[in-house]
């Protein structure tokens, strides 16, 4: 009995643990009842790991094509053509290795996927649980399954976090032998994952000795260096009856009527994109009162959960703003290249593509003062992890009844 209560405080005191488990239980579960090409836009990223697999690395578009090209050319540009290859390394390697079995490909992302995400909750000093609670809300673990680009992004924004939290409430000295390289080759990688480069802005909060300022603009520039230089020479997904140049001048001209255009969409779409990061896989939205009670869930395990280090209101302004300037890229990225110009608000945009900025909330809510006592809060771990398991549960049962008769 004693060994067995031994063993179940060591898994509460290592999330990552139980992590590792429902997610590959759970992830393994709902790759095979969700049938193929039915998460949003997989057969878009199914087709560019398909690519990758094949040593495909780059499409050229067709505005930066010869004349000679141009005629010879036979590609059919989709939804994902313009993506960097790292994000489809994995499942195109198991594309490869499956020769195009669909369902070796989908392992391989959730592999990738359940590894990020159990280093990141590993390595953090700080909101391990939250991490586990965010990476396994239905949508996370729906998306982590799947061919989509946000399974390696989301799971590794999650990583890039808590690298930045290691830094910032590690108790330790920064290594400029050791840490900044890592964190060159964090913002490398995030500028070739859809732009996740936003963990980069709480740097300043680490304590460096030396050099911080310029360190922090050498990131930044080699960040946005490598998303310029992909983007602007790669090719880019714009909706039919949209102008960039129309929507480029408009914000040029109008920046108030802009901002406050941001202001409606965020207020008229906040409770879509709270249901969307949480609940909603492709065609199915699980229950409000599910996903409402998920949200309470999460938002009680940064409260709850104390953390062992002091959150300075700078740390959490910083966070805030961080939030504010994620979300209002997000809006403009979208406005560019899928709002027509005459919209009163901006369209496109879906709650998931929230689930990389989670982490940011944790240190706007975080507690430094248990409210509740040592006894409690263990008890409380043990409520959310029971919680996590019913409602995956009910995800895969609502997953296979929607989907049985195909």
């Amino acid at each position: 009995m004693q060994n067995n209560f031994k063993r179940s405080k060591m898994k509460l005191n290592h999330p990552e643990i139980i992590f590792v488990i429902f997610a590959l239980l759970f992830g393994t579960l709902i790759m095979f009842i969700t049938p193929p090409s039915f998460v949003c836009d997989e057969p878009s990223h199914f087709a560019r790991a398909k690519e990758v697999s094949k040593g495909i690395l780059y499409n050229k578009p067709l505005e930066k094509m010869s004349k000679t090209e141009s005629k010879s050319n036979t590609y059919n540009f989709h939804g994902a053509s313009g993506y960097s290859p790292v994000m489809y390394i994995f499942s195109g390697m198991g594309l490869k290795i499956s020769h195009n079995n669909y369902y070796v490909g989908r392992f391989f992302n959730l592999i990738v996927w359940i590894i990020l995400i159990a280093v990141a909750i590993h390595i953090t000093p700080v909101f391990k649980w939250p991490f586990f609670v965010a990476a396994l809300l239905p949508t996370s673990i729906f998306e982590g399954m799947s061919y989509a680009a946000d399974s390696f992004s989301n799971a590794f924004a999650f990583l890039f976090f808590a690298y930045i939290f290691k830094l910032i409430y590690g108790n330790r000295e920064f290594s400029y032998k050791k840490d900044l390289p890592i964190l060159y080759i964090f913002c490398i990688t995030g500028a070739l994952c859809k732009g996740i480069i936003f963990p980069l802005f709480l740097f300043p909060l680490i304590p460096i000795k030396k050099h911080k300022f310029l360190i922090f603009i050498s990131l930044i520039i080699t960040s946005l260096t490598i998303t310029f230089l992909w983007s602007s020479n790669n090719y880019t997904l714009i909706r039919d009856g949209v102008s960039i140049e129309l929507n480029k001048h408009y914000l040029l001209n109008n920046p108030q009527k802009y901002i406050a255009k941001f202001m409606h969409t965020t207020v008229y779409y906040f409770a879509d994109w709270i249901r969307g990061a949480i609940g909603i896989l492709y065609t199915i939205c699980l229950n409000k009162l599910i996903i409402y009670l998920s949200a309470i869930m999460l938002l009680l395990s940064i409260i709850l959960i104390p953390v062992n280090n002091k959150i300075p209101t700078v740390h959490r302004n910083t966070a805030s703003i961080t939030l504010i300037i994620q979300v209002f890229m997000t809006c403009t990225l979208m406005y560019f290249m899928f709002t027509p110009y005459d919209s009163e608000i901006i369209q496109g945009i879906q709650g998931r593509y929230f689930i990389s900025a989670i982490p940011l909330i944790f240190i706007i809510f975080g507690q430094n003062i248990s409210i509740l006592n040592a006894k409690y809060t263990d008890i409380f771990k043990r409520i959310l992890t029971n919680y996590i398991f019913i409602i995956l549960c009910y995800t895969c049962f609502i997953i296979q009844n929607t989907y049985k008769l195909l």
